[in-house]
């Protein structure tokens, strides 16, 4: 049964109501599988929370919280693919593939929770996650540009042309 919250929230209340699990075993695999993958059983208590720029999707022990926002280019693009694996591989909280039309999916389950000190801090990062990214895409960019450059400087230097 999908449930739809139409109550006025804001973003940032939404994810904090996506963090809101308990650990479950699956009646089918009898251990704690993250429900929001499965989505087999009546019991997961799935849940539609719609964002600004996004969908929460929340069962009893795990949430999807997928955003899209444009990308301005190519390189944006790259950037958040490899800042996406890497979060996917260190941390576990994001997909690697966001589902689809959207830019970014964040997988919060309850064993990821048991990590996190402090929750709010990770409301806080989740609902501020485009603007930290577009403002760190900046800084990105600025640092190729100065390594180009500077490159250029010192390959023009080293081909002899003053």
């Amino acid at each position: 049964m999908i449930s739809t919250n139409k109550e006025f929230k804001s973003d940032k209340e939404k994810i904090k109501e996506a963090l809101k699990l308990e650990n479950f075993i699956c009646p089918t695999r009898n251990f704690n599988y993250p429900c929001v993958v499965c989505k087999e059983c009546r019991e997961m208590d799935l849940k539609q929370y719609f964002l600004e720029n996004g969908l929460i999707e929340k069962t009893k022990n795990s949430s999807l919280i997928s955003m899209v926002f444009e990308l301005k280019d190519p390189f944006d693009d790259m950037l958040l693919k490899r800042l996406s694996n890497s979060l996917a591989e260190v941390a576990k909280i994001v997909q690697k593939v966001p589902e689809p039309g959207f830019t970014i999916t964040f997988f919060i389950s309850d064993a990821l929770l048991e990590r996190v000190e402090n929750k709010q801090d990770l409301v806080n990062f989740i609902a501020n996650f485009k603007h930290t990214f577009l403002t760190e895409t900046i800084a990105a960019k600025s640092a190729m540009n100065k390594w180009e450059r500077s490159t250029v400087k010192r390959l023009v230097w080293d081909m002899g042309i003053r």
